[in-house]
């Protein structure tokens, strides 16, 4: 694991020392560390350097016991919002519900394919999202919001001022809605061996629910 993974999966381990990080619950940790770095990223409220990973060799004794203390902060949020918006499923999800996802995803697909200013979007859905008190599953929740807005889209050309701006404010007004939405946002598939130990399988699939 990279300084980052290890101070996570750290304070991680210290809320709830029964997670298998290595194992079964690797997929959990690889998501509060991406999630890390979007809300140092994106975050308005941080002062750290973008590229905090590259200087913490440099970090003065100081500049560590803050980052230390600021992540034992963010990461119990993280975990409520974990436990808030992640719904661990044994089996396969109901058909109507997959269904459902691909057909969002299947009209969305031809445009978001050839998208050139996809990043660009899904920087600024993320942030939003981040800046809403959204901070478990970002880039997934942004990426969803942005896809069922195409998906809906009838005719819609990004190259035109007027029209990207309007996409924007609708993708932007969905975004408000995720982050007023309560309960699960996003499921993950897990086997049954996941719960009975038989094998340490990490979960393999994340699904995102419509607001």
């Amino acid at each position: 694991m990279n300084s980052i993974e290890t101070l996570v999966a750290d304070k991680i381990k210290k809320i709830d020392s029964t997670l298998n990080l290595q194992g079964a619950d690797r997929k959990m940790l690889h998501l509060a560390c991406k999630d890390f770095a979007n809300y140092m990223k994106f975050s308005n409220k941080t002062a750290y350097s973008l590229n905090f990973e590259e200087k913490m060799e440099k970090f003065s004794d100081k500049e560590h016991s803050e980052l230390d203390a600021f992540l034992t902060v963010w990461t119990a949020k993280w975990i409520k919002k974990w436990q808030e918006r992640v719904k661990l499923i044994i089996g396969e999800r109901s058909k109507e519900q997959v269904e459902k996802l691909n057909s969002t995803f299947t009209k969305a697909a031809p445009i978001w394919q050839t998208l050139e200013c996809k990043q660009e979007l899904v920087d600024i859905i993320e942030s939003t999202l981040i800046n809403n008190g959204e901070i478990c599953g970002t880039q997934n929740l942004a990426e969803y919001a942005i896809k069922t807005e195409l998906a809906q889209s009838k005719n819609l050309n990004l190259t035109d001022k007027t029209q990207a701006i309007t996409f924007l404010n609708k993708a932007i007004n969905r975004t408000h809605e995720i982050a007023n939405t309560a309960g699960p946002l996003m499921f993950i598939e897990v086997s049954k061996a996941y719960y009975s130990e038989v094998a340490a399988q990490p979960p393999h699939k994340i699904y995102q629910q419509a607001a």
